[in-house]
């Protein structure tokens, strides 16, 4: 951009940043955006790569300080004929759907015959579709019982690493817990916490323990 542009550039700060920002992000490898515009083969127009000029004649102004330049095809680089100043709400509509991190793409379930999506089937049960992935995924749920009603062997909705064998026999925290006449929460933390044995956990009495009380400070310590 030649210097005798400065002045059109101060003139007009929010577009120059505009297409400053889009200049970088397809044609600056430093720049931490380009793997996701330049290195995925989005471009600039060469009418707007080293022009800001053409670029404003091209776009105009921004109609307000809530529009932001935006891509009608986001598979596509910046051009005159594929951009248009947006508004925050417009540009999402533009973005291609995103998978949540912890819900990755889940191909249809079929069930009886009838294929669905996760989501599809989550809105037919009544549920979200977290609450039916977690039975499915997490919780290790049967199609019958996540699906068809059929009711659990086991307690509802509980991890499988909450599963803790004593005795050559696995059963869920919480049955484990009813059988020491203590609470679920009690008989967790002194597995997990406490790091204690199953025998102690299971045998010693509730409050029969105490925390190992701290050393008192020497004269020089306080």
């Amino acid at each position: 951009m030649a210097r005798t542009e400065s002045g059109l550039c101060r003139d007009n700060k929010p577009e120059w940043q505009a297409w400053s920002n889009a200049r970088h992000r397809c044609l600056s490898t430093n720049n931490p955006f380009y793997p996701k515009y330049g290195g995925q083969g989005i471009t600039i127009c060469n009418e707007w790569a080293d022009d800001f000029a053409t670029f404003l004649t091209d776009m105009g102004k921004r109609p307000s300080p809530k529009h932001v330049l935006g891509r009608l095809d986001t598979e596509q680089g910046y051009s005159k004929a594929n951009c248009a100043w947006m508004t925050a709400s417009e540009l999402m509509l533009r973005q291609p759907p995103r998978t949540k991190p912890n819900q990755p793409n889940r191909p249809p379930i079929t069930y009886n015959g009838v294929t669905r999506s996760l989501r599809d089937w989550a809105k037919h049960l009544g549920i979200g579709e977290t609450a039916l992935g977690h039975r499915l995924s997490t919780y290790g749920w049967t199609l019958d019982e996540a699906l068809g009603g059929q009711p659990r062997s086991v307690s509802r909705g509980y991890p499988k690493k909450h599963y803790v064998e004593w005795k050559g026999e696995t059963r869920h925290v919480s049955e484990w817990a009813a059988e020491a006449g203590i609470s679920r929460c009690c008989l967790l933390g002194r597995i997990f916490r406490l790091d204690w044995t199953m025998d102690r956990a299971m045998t010693e009495p509730k409050g029969q323990y105490r925390r190992k009380a701290k050393p008192e400070k020497s004269p020089d310590d306080q």
